[in-house]
């Protein structure tokens, strides 16, 4: 998919992505917030958590019929005593409640717990009981399937929430990674500080699986196939600037530098505070030896990320490389200003952070 393509294809869906139509979802009532929050209704059975077992089995990852019989035992365990009875508002609420309690329990008790990485294969996360936001989120996917009941699954940034309707005008806000019911306020401060709260789709689930897939077929060196999945991810979702990212980083692995950088002009233009973009692309820079473009791109990073030793360092070790170009190799100064003032807050900050230990 070219670059071009690729920025019609985004654009066009900035002014188009409510007019989405997928046959699996319908639009229900929103929840009475200040800002506009996109939710969909789950309408038919879907067996989410198997889907993305079967998509890991194709791609070639380890999954075995073991996976399979763990993600059934678990399922049935979170569905044994969800139980709806309540007639009145009071009792209904509490029993929601009640519902989605069983469900966060029940995980606690078989020792699965929450791991702040947005990279991670389900067959690996269902092993070893490390789950991200997004495996949380499918296992009460598949659980309001099997029983038939009704979540809304709210997307923020890359973290999942759901809303349960009482009723179309009354819902019950609930954290799926912790376990625990949020207020509207809540709701209203994310929706202010992160603009990045869109619907989730059964396609738009599908495409965070294809990226997922793509970033571990280029970590296992298999870069050409990880292009086809992050390309099946775009195909679902040309605005999600994670996925140009890793394909930027699949096609540097190939050596396509011109690619490469396309698709983290690409992140960046969708994110302009995505900071691992620019500095995939001030390193890009640095190979193509454009070191003033590379500083630039560092400096940035720093202002987006201002506790990173790391992105000091680099800006140092570019500073001293324009300052090579530069200067006369024989001057007393052997690095620029700049540069040891780099290299100095690099040390700050790593120096900061052992003592914490």
């Amino acid at each position: 998919m070219t670059k071009m393509k690729k920025l019609l294809i985004a654009t066009s869906l900035l002014y188009s992505l409510n007019s989405f139509d997928n046959s699996l979802f319908a639009q229900t009532p929103k929840p009475k917030l200040n800002v506009v929050v996109d939710t969909v209704q789950i309408k038919e059975k879907f067996d989410y958590a198997k889907k993305l077992l079967d998509l890991e089995k194709e791609a070639g990852f380890d999954v075995k019929s073991s996976h399979y019989q763990t993600l059934d035992s678990l399922v049935n365990k979170l569905g044994k005593n969800i139980y709806f009875g309540g007639v009145d508002e009071d009792s209904k609420r509490t029993q929601v409640v009640n519902n989605l309690e069983i469900i966060d329990l029940t995980l606690k008790k078989d020792n699965f717990i929450y791991k702040d990485n947005t990279d991670l294969l389900f067959c690996e996360a269902l092993k070893t009981k490390n789950l991200n936001s997004f495996h949380f989120l499918v296992l009460y996917l598949e659980v309001a399937s099997k029983k038939n009941f009704t979540i809304e699954p709210i997307k923020v940034g890359e973290h999942f929430f759901i809303n349960y309707a009482l009723d179309s005008l009354n819902f019950i806000k609930w954290e799926t990674t912790f376990g625990v019911e949020q207020s509207e306020n809540l709701y209203k401060k994310l929706a202010k500080n992160n603009k990045k709260i869109k619907d989730l789709t059964k396609d738009g689930f599908l495409s965070i699986e294809y990226r997922t897939i793509g970033f571990f077929l280029n970590k296992n060196k298999q870069s050409k196939k990880s292009i086809e999945y992050l390309d099946k991810a775009i195909e679902i979702n040309p605005t999600d600037p994670i996925t140009y990212k890793y394909l930027g980083d699949s096609y540097g692995v190939l050596g396509d530098n011109n690619n490469s950088l396309g698709n983290y002009e690409m992140a960046i233009n969708l994110d302009p505070s995505f900071t691992q973009a620019y500095v995939c692309r001030g390193n890009l820079f640095c190979k193509k030896n454009k070191l003033e473009k590379a500083l630039n791109d560092y400096n940035k990073a720093i202002e987006l990320n201002p506790e990173n030793p790391e992105f000091y360092k680099i800006r140092g070790d570019i500073s001293s490389l324009i300052y090579k170009k530069t200067e006369n190799l024989q001057s007393e100064e052997r690095k620029p200003k700049q540069a040891q003032k780099d290299y100095e807050k690099a040390l700050e900050l790593i120096l900061k952070k052992w003592k914490h230990y």
